[in-house]
């Protein structure tokens, strides 16, 4: 015989049950909405102190950001956002020189593949492969070369061109350097191209090895240094030292000169004056200060018309200042434009590249130096607001 629950009976357990149900869903609801505050409050936590840390970082404190940025990685997945703490603690690391940059940038990569992070990553970790493995780092270079994004890919061109530099392969390099001002479109990849050029061909116009800039040419008998200058539109400077000349010209031997003339252009926007060949290849470029308003240093284009080693400066305030004097504005060379405008040297060197000047273009003494011997009168120079694309 069953024996069977009285109706009263029935509907008290139906409520306990009800309670008991009820109880246990606001309980688990409770934990959980625990849970999600308490991982919100970790994620704010780590957040405040990746975004310190970054800051630290800006401010060249890696230890004092590697300090911040540890307890955050060790608490892995659990931060949302934990390939963002590798990345900022990869970045400190690498301002630290430490080696454990290289093996954070690595974590970053297999840990996270589809982080935002992750190409960033991988050209950071093939920079740090340079040195010790420059094919190992190449292969990666081509890699992002092929598949990344603008900026990233811009800099793996640049990566590539080290890598054959790391070599002694510099004829490869540079050819890459040159894509790279061909196809970047990144200012920071521009910059870094045009430095490693500007250091490669400097070495290159010095040396009395034929270059791409230059051509051979046979002395002929009556021919002097100022002669063959004038000729190929240089400077009886770069004859001599370009080649190495010592004494008196033989006639029959073979002197290289330049294919072409050199031309000037500076750019306001970066404070930089580029100094390229007449057809617009890029030779090198240096880093100069020019008005501190920019109507001083009006754009528009120029001629070298004069040139004077050691000027003496007629100052409107202070009068004449004889050179060697320590308060010639004017420095070690002058190079005159047009009216007062001018290219010279300095004796504020602190001031090289920023917008500081009465209106000339000031240069470091021996950038002045150098450009001296390389452009002579009726050297074209153009003064722009911003050099575009096509003029790199």
């Amino acid at each position: 015989m069953y024996r069977f629950f009285s109706k009263e009976r029935y509907e008290r357990m139906v409520r306990k049950i009800a309670i008991i149900t009820l109880l246990i869903v606001i309980i688990g609801a409770s934990g959980a909405a625990y849970y999600l505050f308490r991982n919100r409050q970790v994620d704010d936590d780590c957040w405040k102190k990746v975004h310190l840390a970054e800051a630290m970082i800006e401010a060249n404190d890696f230890q004092g950001a590697v300090t911040h940025l540890l307890p955050v990685v060790q608490l892995g997945k659990r931060f949302r956002a934990a390939d963002a703490a590798l990345f900022a603690l990869a970045r400190a690391y690498e301002g630290a020189g430490s080696t454990e940059s290289h093996l954070i940038w690595k974590r970053l990569v297999v840990e996270f593949p589809r982080s935002q992070y992750h190409d960033e990553a991988r050209l950071r970790e093939a920079k740090s492969l340079l040195a010790k493995d420059p094919a190992a780092a190449r292969d990666v270079f081509e890699k992002l070369a092929q598949n990344a994004l603008a900026d990233v890919r811009d800099a793996a061109f640049v990566g590539l061109a080290q890598t054959f530099e790391a070599e002694n392969n510099v004829s490869e390099a540079r050819s890459l350097y040159y894509k790279v001002l061909e196809s970047a479109t990144m200012e920071t990849t521009i910059a870094q191209a045009k430095d490693r050029l500007t250091e490669i061909n400097t070495q290159m116009l010095w040396s009395p090895i034929l270059d791409d800039f230059c051509e051979l040419y046979e002395i002929q008998r009556g021919d002097a240094p100022i002669k063959i200058a004038a000729k190929f539109k240089t400077t009886a400077w770069f004859i001599l030292e370009s080649n190495k000349l010592r004494g008196s010209l033989r006639p029959g031997s073979r002197i290289k000169v330049p294919k072409e003339p050199l031309r000037i252009v500076v750019d306001k926007s970066t404070c930089r004056l580029n100094l390229l060949t007449e057809s617009g290849r890029f030779v090198k470029w240096y880093p100069v200060g020019i008005g501190e308003q920019s109507y001083k240093t009006p754009a528009g284009d120029y001629t070298i018309k004069t040139k004077e080693v050691d000027p003496t400066w007629f100052s409107p305030n202070e009068g004449v200042k004889k050179p060697g004097d320590p308060d010639n504005a004017l420095g070690t060379r002058w190079m005159g434009i047009g009216s007062s405008l001018g290219i010279h040297g300095t004796n504020a060197p602190e001031t090289i590249g920023f917008r500081k000047s009465a209106g000339c273009i000031r240069m470091y003494n021996h950038d002045v130096e150098e450009l001296y011997k390389l452009v002579t009168y009726g050297t074209n120079v153009t003064i722009t607001e911003k050099l575009i694309a096509s003029s790199q």
